[in-house]
Protein backbone atom coordinates (compact mmCIF):
# COMPACT_ATOMS: atom_id res chain seq x y z
CA UNK A 1 0.00 0.00 0.00
CA UNK A 2 1.17 3.51 -0.92
CA UNK A 3 2.44 6.32 1.73
CA UNK A 4 -0.20 9.22 2.21
CA UNK A 5 2.29 11.51 0.47
CA UNK A 6 2.96 8.78 -2.43
CA UNK A 7 -0.62 8.06 -3.50
CA UNK A 8 -1.23 12.31 -3.35
CA UNK A 9 2.10 13.34 -5.08
CA UNK A 10 0.13 10.53 -7.91
CA UNK A 11 -3.45 11.48 -7.75
CA UNK A 12 -1.84 14.88 -8.22
CA UNK A 13 -0.11 14.92 -11.08
CA UNK A 14 -1.70 12.59 -13.10
CA UNK A 15 -4.78 14.67 -13.22
CA UNK A 16 -2.83 17.99 -13.10
CA UNK A 17 -4.97 19.15 -16.33
CA UNK A 18 -8.22 18.57 -14.30
CA UNK A 19 -9.69 22.17 -13.56
CA UNK A 20 -12.71 21.09 -12.24
CA UNK A 21 -14.27 18.34 -10.11
CA UNK A 22 -17.44 16.39 -11.96
CA UNK A 23 -20.34 15.40 -10.11
CA UNK A 24 -23.99 13.93 -10.04
CA UNK A 25 -26.72 15.30 -8.69
CA UNK A 26 -28.77 12.06 -7.97
CA UNK A 27 -32.33 11.44 -5.69
CA UNK A 28 -33.83 8.86 -4.05
CA UNK A 29 -37.76 9.47 -3.72
CA UNK A 30 -37.28 13.10 -3.22
CA UNK A 31 -33.88 12.49 -0.93
CA UNK A 32 -31.30 14.35 -2.94
CA UNK A 33 -26.96 14.10 -2.98
CA UNK A 34 -24.26 15.26 -4.87
CA UNK A 35 -22.15 12.27 -5.76
CA UNK A 36 -18.20 12.75 -6.11
CA UNK A 37 -15.40 10.77 -6.67
CA UNK A 38 -12.20 10.31 -4.28
CA UNK A 39 -9.86 10.03 -7.14
CA UNK A 40 -11.20 13.46 -8.85
CA UNK A 41 -11.40 14.71 -5.10
CA UNK A 42 -7.67 13.65 -4.36
CA UNK A 43 -6.87 15.63 -7.82
CA UNK A 44 -7.78 18.71 -6.87
CA UNK A 45 -4.46 20.41 -5.16
CA UNK A 46 -6.58 22.29 -2.18
CA UNK A 47 -8.37 19.13 -1.55
CA UNK A 48 -5.12 17.16 -1.57
CA UNK A 49 -2.84 19.35 0.89
CA UNK A 50 -5.62 19.46 3.21
CA UNK A 51 -5.32 16.15 3.74
CA UNK A 52 -1.76 15.79 3.32
CA UNK A 53 -1.80 18.14 6.54
CA UNK A 54 -4.17 15.66 8.17
CA UNK A 55 -7.05 17.83 8.17
CA UNK A 56 -10.24 16.56 6.90
CA UNK A 57 -11.60 18.96 4.41
CA UNK A 58 -15.33 17.14 3.82
CA UNK A 59 -17.72 19.17 6.89
CA UNK A 60 -16.54 22.43 5.55
CA UNK A 61 -16.75 21.00 1.38
CA UNK A 62 -20.08 19.76 2.25
CA UNK A 63 -21.62 22.65 3.74
CA UNK A 64 -21.08 25.07 0.66
CA UNK A 65 -22.07 22.39 -2.01
CA UNK A 66 -25.25 20.99 -0.06
CA UNK A 67 -26.90 24.80 0.31
CA UNK A 68 -30.07 25.23 -1.33
CA UNK A 69 -29.35 28.71 -1.89
CA UNK A 70 -25.41 29.22 -2.43
CA UNK A 71 -24.37 25.66 -4.02
CA UNK A 72 -25.73 22.61 -5.80
CA UNK A 73 -28.10 21.71 -2.90
CA UNK A 74 -28.77 18.38 -1.17
CA UNK A 75 -28.95 16.70 1.65
CA UNK A 76 -25.37 15.36 1.90
CA UNK A 77 -22.31 14.48 -0.03
CA UNK A 78 -21.27 11.05 -0.79
CA UNK A 79 -17.37 10.49 -1.88
CA UNK A 80 -17.41 7.30 -3.75
CA UNK A 81 -14.63 4.94 -4.05
CA UNK A 82 -13.42 2.00 -5.28
CA UNK A 83 -11.94 -0.71 -3.27
CA UNK A 84 -11.03 -3.45 -6.30
CA UNK A 85 -8.56 -0.67 -8.26
CA UNK A 86 -4.48 -2.19 -8.89
CA UNK A 87 -3.70 1.43 -7.37
CA UNK A 88 -5.07 1.58 -3.96
CA UNK A 89 -5.57 5.05 -1.52
CA UNK A 90 -3.61 4.72 1.57
CA UNK A 91 -5.08 3.71 4.87
CA UNK A 92 -3.52 7.16 5.87
CA UNK A 93 -5.79 8.93 3.25
CA UNK A 94 -9.36 7.04 4.84
CA UNK A 95 -7.82 7.92 8.80
CA UNK A 96 -8.12 11.73 7.48
CA UNK A 97 -11.23 11.38 5.91
CA UNK A 98 -13.17 9.27 8.55
CA UNK A 99 -12.92 6.03 6.58
CA UNK A 100 -11.19 4.09 8.57
CA UNK A 101 -13.56 1.36 8.25
CA UNK A 102 -12.75 0.93 4.18
CA UNK A 103 -8.74 -0.54 5.24
CA UNK A 104 -8.80 -4.43 4.55
CA UNK A 105 -11.92 -5.01 3.64
CA UNK A 106 -12.99 -7.25 1.12
CA UNK A 107 -15.91 -5.33 -0.77
CA UNK A 108 -16.11 -3.59 -4.47
CA UNK A 109 -16.50 0.19 -3.44
CA UNK A 110 -16.72 2.09 -0.33
CA UNK A 111 -18.57 5.27 0.62
CA UNK A 112 -18.12 8.57 2.68
CA UNK A 113 -21.46 10.23 3.65
CA UNK A 114 -21.60 13.62 4.83
CA UNK A 115 -24.91 15.51 5.74
CA UNK A 116 -25.44 18.60 4.43
CA UNK A 117 -24.35 20.35 7.55
CA UNK A 118 -21.20 18.96 7.89
CA UNK A 119 -21.72 16.06 10.18
CA UNK A 120 -21.20 12.45 9.45
CA UNK A 121 -23.41 9.30 8.71
CA UNK A 122 -23.13 5.81 9.64
CA UNK A 123 -26.64 4.97 7.28
CA UNK A 124 -28.63 6.09 4.72
CA UNK A 125 -30.66 3.50 2.65
CA UNK A 126 -31.84 6.30 0.07
CA UNK A 127 -27.82 7.17 -0.72
CA UNK A 128 -27.11 3.36 -0.86
CA UNK A 129 -29.31 3.45 -3.82
CA UNK A 130 -28.18 6.01 -5.39
CA UNK A 131 -24.17 4.76 -4.72
CA UNK A 132 -24.91 1.60 -6.27
CA UNK A 133 -26.28 3.29 -9.44
CA UNK A 134 -23.50 5.91 -9.67
CA UNK A 135 -21.04 3.04 -9.46
CA UNK A 136 -22.37 0.79 -12.36
CA UNK A 137 -22.77 4.20 -14.24
CA UNK A 138 -18.96 5.24 -13.48
CA UNK A 139 -18.20 1.50 -14.15
CA UNK A 140 -16.25 1.38 -10.58
CA UNK A 141 -17.88 -2.18 -10.36
CA UNK A 142 -18.42 -5.04 -12.94
CA UNK A 143 -21.57 -6.59 -11.37
CA UNK A 144 -24.97 -4.94 -10.45
CA UNK A 145 -24.55 -7.03 -7.03
CA UNK A 146 -22.23 -4.99 -5.33
CA UNK A 147 -20.64 -4.94 -1.70
CA UNK A 148 -20.18 -1.57 0.10
CA UNK A 149 -17.92 -1.03 3.16
CA UNK A 150 -19.51 1.54 5.44
CA UNK A 151 -19.13 2.85 8.72
CA UNK A 152 -22.34 0.87 10.00
CA UNK A 153 -20.76 -2.13 8.36
CA UNK A 154 -20.85 -4.00 5.03
CA UNK A 155 -23.96 -3.34 3.07
CA UNK A 156 -25.02 -5.10 -0.36
CA UNK A 157 -26.77 -3.42 -3.36
CA UNK A 158 -28.54 -5.08 -5.51
CA UNK A 159 -29.21 -3.34 -8.77
CA UNK A 160 -31.61 -4.45 -11.26
CA UNK A 161 -33.13 -0.99 -13.22
CA UNK A 162 -33.58 2.64 -11.96
CA UNK A 163 -36.80 1.74 -10.36
CA UNK A 164 -36.05 -1.57 -8.43
CA UNK A 165 -32.69 -1.24 -6.52
CA UNK A 166 -32.70 -3.42 -3.20
CA UNK A 167 -30.43 -3.02 -0.29
CA UNK A 168 -29.53 -5.27 2.23
CA UNK A 169 -29.57 -3.37 5.41
CA UNK A 170 -28.96 -5.88 8.03
CA UNK A 171 -29.79 -6.57 11.17
CA UNK A 172 -32.35 -4.45 13.53
CA UNK A 173 -31.13 -4.03 16.91
CA UNK A 174 -33.34 -3.61 19.85
CA UNK A 175 -31.49 -4.43 22.71
CA UNK A 176 -31.75 -0.80 24.89
CA UNK A 177 -28.56 0.04 25.58
CA UNK A 178 -27.18 -0.63 21.42
CA UNK A 179 -29.84 1.52 19.89
CA UNK A 180 -29.41 3.53 22.46
CA UNK A 181 -31.57 4.46 24.92
CA UNK A 182 -30.64 5.90 28.32
CA UNK A 183 -31.45 3.96 31.74
CA UNK A 184 -30.99 -0.04 32.22
CA UNK A 185 -30.28 -2.47 29.71
CA UNK A 186 -33.63 -3.94 28.30
CA UNK A 187 -34.25 -6.21 25.68
CA UNK A 188 -36.22 -3.87 23.61
CA UNK A 189 -38.40 -0.86 24.09
CA UNK A 190 -41.80 -2.18 22.20
CA UNK A 191 -44.59 -0.05 23.02
CA UNK A 192 -43.49 1.15 25.28
CA UNK A 193 -44.04 4.92 27.31
CA UNK A 194 -42.81 7.81 26.71
CA UNK A 195 -43.95 10.56 28.63
CA UNK A 196 -43.40 14.46 29.33
CA UNK A 197 -46.34 17.11 30.38
CA UNK A 198 -47.09 18.10 26.75
CA UNK A 199 -47.76 14.39 25.55
CA UNK A 200 -48.13 10.23 26.76
CA UNK A 201 -47.81 8.14 23.48
CA UNK A 202 -46.55 4.24 23.45
CA UNK A 203 -43.53 3.84 20.96
CA UNK A 204 -40.97 1.14 19.82
CA UNK A 205 -37.37 1.92 20.05
CA UNK A 206 -35.76 0.76 16.90
CA UNK A 207 -32.15 1.08 15.68
CA UNK A 208 -31.26 0.31 12.17
CA UNK A 209 -27.74 2.06 12.35
CA UNK A 210 -29.19 4.60 13.71
CA UNK A 211 -31.63 5.15 16.79
CA UNK A 212 -35.81 4.94 15.93
CA UNK A 213 -38.70 6.27 17.96
CA UNK A 214 -41.91 4.50 15.75
CA UNK A 215 -45.22 6.04 17.04
CA UNK A 216 -48.53 4.50 15.95
CA UNK A 217 -51.74 6.29 15.65
CA UNK A 218 -50.86 9.69 18.10
CA UNK A 219 -54.08 12.02 17.74
CA UNK A 220 -51.72 14.76 16.84
CA UNK A 221 -50.28 13.22 13.91
CA UNK A 222 -53.51 12.23 12.08
CA UNK A 223 -54.35 15.22 10.03
CA UNK A 224 -50.72 15.48 8.61
CA UNK A 225 -50.89 11.64 7.37
CA UNK A 226 -54.07 12.30 5.90
CA UNK A 227 -52.31 15.22 3.88
CA UNK A 228 -48.91 13.48 3.98
CA UNK A 229 -47.25 16.28 4.92
CA UNK A 230 -45.87 17.82 8.33
CA UNK A 231 -48.31 20.31 9.91
CA UNK A 232 -46.28 23.51 12.08
CA UNK A 233 -47.30 21.76 15.02
CA UNK A 234 -46.36 18.04 14.45
CA UNK A 235 -43.23 19.58 13.39
CA UNK A 236 -43.05 21.07 17.23
CA UNK A 237 -44.12 18.23 19.21
CA UNK A 238 -41.27 15.85 17.03
CA UNK A 239 -38.72 17.85 18.44
CA UNK A 240 -40.57 17.52 22.20
CA UNK A 241 -39.73 14.10 21.41
CA UNK A 242 -36.61 14.28 20.20
CA UNK A 243 -35.37 16.42 23.26
CA UNK A 244 -36.67 13.55 25.80
CA UNK A 245 -33.55 12.21 27.96
CA UNK A 246 -34.56 8.67 27.31
CA UNK A 247 -32.75 9.57 23.63
CA UNK A 248 -28.98 10.23 24.83
CA UNK A 249 -27.95 10.67 21.12
CA UNK A 250 -31.11 11.61 19.71
CA UNK A 251 -33.19 9.61 17.59
CA UNK A 252 -35.68 9.86 14.33
CA UNK A 253 -39.06 10.39 14.90
CA UNK A 254 -41.46 7.91 13.25
CA UNK A 255 -45.49 8.94 12.78
CA UNK A 256 -47.09 6.30 11.52
CA UNK A 257 -50.77 4.11 10.70
CA UNK A 258 -51.33 1.23 9.34
CA UNK A 259 -53.45 0.80 6.66
CA UNK A 260 -53.71 -2.47 5.86
CA UNK A 261 -51.85 -5.45 7.06
CA UNK A 262 -48.82 -4.53 4.47
CA UNK A 263 -49.82 -0.88 4.16
CA UNK A 264 -47.97 1.61 6.64
CA UNK A 265 -48.04 5.81 6.10
CA UNK A 266 -45.72 7.84 7.68
CA UNK A 267 -44.14 10.99 8.30
CA UNK A 268 -40.49 11.04 9.65
CA UNK A 269 -38.55 13.81 11.32
CA UNK A 270 -34.99 13.27 11.04
CA UNK A 271 -32.58 13.95 13.96
CA UNK A 272 -30.13 16.64 12.43
CA UNK A 273 -32.52 17.85 9.16
CA UNK A 274 -36.37 17.50 9.90
CA UNK A 275 -39.03 16.36 8.32
CA UNK A 276 -38.00 14.78 5.27
CA UNK A 277 -39.34 13.72 2.06
CA UNK A 278 -38.11 10.38 2.54
CA UNK A 279 -35.73 8.00 4.70
CA UNK A 280 -35.01 4.34 3.98
CA UNK A 281 -33.66 3.44 7.50
CA UNK A 282 -36.96 5.11 9.21
CA UNK A 283 -39.00 3.22 6.92
CA UNK A 284 -37.27 -0.33 7.84
CA UNK A 285 -37.20 0.73 11.69
CA UNK A 286 -41.39 1.17 10.70
CA UNK A 287 -41.87 -2.25 9.72
CA UNK A 288 -39.88 -3.73 12.07
CA UNK A 289 -42.46 -2.36 14.79
CA UNK A 290 -45.42 -2.57 13.16
CA UNK A 291 -44.03 -6.74 13.00
CA UNK A 292 -43.58 -6.13 16.44
CA UNK A 293 -46.70 -4.73 17.40
CA UNK A 294 -48.62 -7.30 15.22
CA UNK A 295 -49.87 -4.19 13.34
CA UNK A 296 -48.36 -5.64 9.96
CA UNK A 297 -46.78 -8.40 8.70
CA UNK A 298 -42.69 -8.85 8.00
CA UNK A 299 -43.13 -7.94 4.20
CA UNK A 300 -44.99 -4.38 3.56
CA UNK A 301 -44.96 -0.97 1.97
CA UNK A 302 -44.27 2.00 3.41
CA UNK A 303 -45.51 5.74 1.68
CA UNK A 304 -43.39 8.51 2.86
CA UNK A 305 -43.84 12.01 1.21
CA UNK A 306 -41.92 11.61 -1.39
CA UNK A 307 -43.29 7.94 -2.62
CA UNK A 308 -43.21 4.33 -1.45
CA UNK A 309 -40.62 2.16 -0.31
CA UNK A 310 -40.77 -1.67 0.10
CA UNK A 311 -39.67 -3.25 2.96
CA UNK A 312 -39.14 -6.95 3.79
CA UNK A 313 -38.02 -8.34 7.40
CA UNK A 314 -37.17 -11.56 6.49
CA UNK A 315 -37.51 -14.60 9.07
CA UNK A 316 -33.95 -16.70 7.72
CA UNK A 317 -31.57 -14.37 8.26
CA UNK A 318 -33.13 -11.36 10.73
CA UNK A 319 -32.30 -9.04 8.01
CA UNK A 320 -34.27 -6.31 6.53
CA UNK A 321 -34.05 -5.53 3.01
CA UNK A 322 -35.41 -2.43 1.43
CA UNK A 323 -36.40 -1.79 -1.73
CA UNK A 324 -36.65 1.49 -3.87
CA UNK A 325 -35.77 3.31 -6.99
CA UNK A 326 -33.10 6.01 -7.50
CA UNK A 327 -32.28 8.55 -10.33
CA UNK A 328 -29.38 10.77 -11.72
CA UNK A 329 -31.16 14.26 -11.92
CA UNK A 330 -28.30 16.17 -13.30
CA UNK A 331 -24.58 16.37 -13.99
CA UNK A 332 -21.72 18.92 -13.78
CA UNK A 333 -18.28 20.57 -12.79
CA UNK A 334 -17.58 22.46 -10.03
CA UNK A 335 -14.60 24.93 -10.85
CA UNK A 336 -10.96 23.85 -8.60
CA UNK A 337 -11.26 27.03 -7.29
CA UNK A 338 -14.61 26.89 -6.29
CA UNK A 339 -13.33 23.70 -4.12
CA UNK A 340 -10.67 26.33 -2.49
CA UNK A 341 -12.31 28.55 -1.70
CA UNK A 342 -15.00 25.96 -0.28
CA UNK A 343 -12.05 24.32 2.11
CA UNK A 344 -10.73 27.51 3.00
CA UNK A 345 -13.94 28.95 4.88
CA UNK A 346 -12.82 25.57 7.13
CA UNK A 347 -10.72 28.56 8.58
CA UNK A 348 -13.45 30.84 8.94
CA UNK A 349 -15.16 28.57 10.85
CA UNK A 350 -12.41 27.84 13.41
CA UNK A 351 -11.13 24.92 11.47
CA UNK A 352 -14.17 22.99 13.92
CA UNK A 353 -16.14 20.38 12.61
CA UNK A 354 -18.88 17.92 13.40
CA UNK A 355 -18.19 14.86 14.55
CA UNK A 356 -21.14 13.90 16.01
CA UNK A 357 -23.06 10.78 14.39
CA UNK A 358 -27.06 12.06 12.70
CA UNK A 359 -29.42 10.10 11.30
CA UNK A 360 -29.51 10.32 7.39
CA UNK A 361 -32.06 9.08 5.48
Amino acid sequence: MQTLSETLKAQTSSNSDSQSLAFAKMQGLGNDFVMVSLDDLLALPAFSAAVKQGVNPLPSLTKRICDRNFGIGADGLIVGFSLKKKTEISADIFEVLGAGYAVGTKCDIGWIYTNSDGSSSAMCGNGLRCLGLWALRKELVASNRILVSTKAGVQEILVEDESKITVDMGKPILQTDLIPLSGPSKASFVQGEINSPDFNFKATCVSMGNPHVVIFDAPQAQESLNNNKFSESLKSLSEKVQQQSLFCEGVNVEWCRAISRDEVHTLIYERGCGATLACASGAAAVIVASSLEGRTERKAKVRLPGGFLFIEWAQSDDHVHMTGPAATVFTGLIPAQDIEAYIQCQSADGGKSVNKEICCS
